[in-house]
């Protein structure tokens, strides 16, 4: 695994309370890992970018929020009550927000930050009933 970021970089972008310090290696870990599985072309030395979006990306993982994903969407009503207990409430469709709509603040931060440095996987594309006869 590529190292990206590391706790040193994080302390630096985000002070040193973002989390605690017996645990923060292992947020930054799993921040490289994140990093590592979106096919970044890695210039010497790291942009800024790149360890600010690791930093934010340690955070995640510090707040529980890296490898979690949201299943609703913005609440657009809520309707409560009183008498005989009644609870509504309405969620717009989490999927109207485009691709990383699912995803935690910071980690479509992160994502927007190393854009720019993401490859796209080399492919071959196959036809079929091109020509056939």
């Amino acid at each position: 695994m590529t190292q990206y970021v590391t706790v040193e970089d994080v302390d630096g972008k985000l002070g040193p309370d973002w989390a605690p310090d017996a645990e923060k290696a292992r947020f930054v870990a799993m921040a490289n890992a994140y990093l590592s599985s979106q096919r970044i072309q890695l210039p010497a030395p790291v942009p800024d970018e790149i360890i600010m979006a690791g930093a934010e990306l340690s955070a995640a993982a510090a707040d529980g929020q890296l490898y979690a994903q949201h299943t609703e969407g913005v609440m657009t009503q809520k309707r409560v009550k009183a008498d005989t207990a009644e609870s509504e409430k309405r969620y717009s469709d989490v999927s109207a927000y485009g691709e990383h709509a699912a995803l935690p603040e910071r980690v479509q931060f992160a994502l927007a930050l190393i854009e720019a440095y993401r490859t796209i996987p080399m492919g071959i594309t196959v036809g079929y009933g091109y020509g056939a006869t």
